[in-house]
This record gives C-alpha cells, sequence and structure tokens, in this order.
C-alpha cells in the first residue's frame, strides 16, 4: 500500500505513531516518550546539563527543564549543584535509571524491527543514511 502523502506528513506519521508505540511500551515502567531522550543521552554521557539535553536534542529548554523534573521526582535521574557554575545542575542516571535504559533500548529496537518490516538490510542502512542527511539538513538550514 503506497501512502499518497508528502514527506513532512510521512514523516509526522511515524512520529506520532512512534510516539504512541513508546508510550505504550514504556507505561510500566512510569515513563512517557518525551522522557526517554533524557535517559538516553545520559546513558552514554553522565554530568551534562539540561542546556546541553536540549542543544543535542533540539528541543527547547522548557520541555526538557520539565522532563528532567518529572525524571528526578520518579528517582531515574539525580542532580547535583555544577562545582564550576553554581547556577547549573549537572545530571546523572541513578541506579534505577541505569537499570531503566536496557528495557527502553529493547523497546525501540522492537519498533524500529516493526517499522522497518519488509526492508532488506541494504534498505534499511540506506534508509537510515539517507534519515540521517535529512536530518542534517534540516539542523543545518534551520
Amino acid at each position: 500500500m503506497k501512502l499518497d502523502i508528502p514527506l513532512e506528513g510521512l514523516l509526522s506519521v511515524i512520529t506520532r505513531n512512534h510516539f504512541i508505540y513508546i508510550n505504550r511500551e514504556t507505561k510500566d515502567l512510569n515513563l512517557t516518550g518525551g522522557q526517554l531522550p533524557c535517559l538516553i543521552l545520559l546513558s552514554h554521557k553522565q554530568g551534562v546539563t539540561q542546556d546541553y539535553i536540549a542543544r543535542k536534542f533540539h528541543i527547547d529548554k522548557g520541555t526538557i527543564a520539565r522532563a528532567v523534573k518529572k525524571l528526578e521526582d520518579k528517582g531515574f535521574i539525580s542532580r547535583t549543584l555544577d562545582p564550576e557554575n553554581r547556577r547549573k545542575y549537572l545530571i546523572f542516571l541513578t541506579e534505577k535509571g541505569e537499570q531503566t535504559v536496557p528495557k527502553i533500548r529493547g523497546i525501540e529496537r522492537k519498533w524500529e524491527k516493526v517499522v522497518c518490516e519488509g526492508l532488506s538490510d541494504k534498505e534499511h542502512s540506506q534508509l537510515l543514511e539517507f534519515l540521517n542527511v535529512l536530518a542534517k539538513n534540516s539542523i543545518e538550514k534551520i
């Protein structure tokens, strides 16, 4: 079935369905799709600021501040005053956060498998290359 939808519509459909899927699959973890980027980033690099997370994901600071607050309240992350700049906090995964990240990665892998069903390995690799070009262009041109 071919959808007669322009590029922005296709991207929107995929993004919305991803968000719905993630929210459903992470409900038992007491997480929402909007909170996952923080946890995934912190699993790679601990001790970053909210500003760093916002810049990394091209999300406004207010959205990140709300996600960080909720994640802290739920015990997934902790914040420590930055000794070099006492107006900022450094963010770290807690033990609970560290234990949750592998579950999130599994859910994300499952989503990618579902959404890429029917693609060969070569087509999957090409798709990722094309999407990287689109993401890079959208970042550089905006």
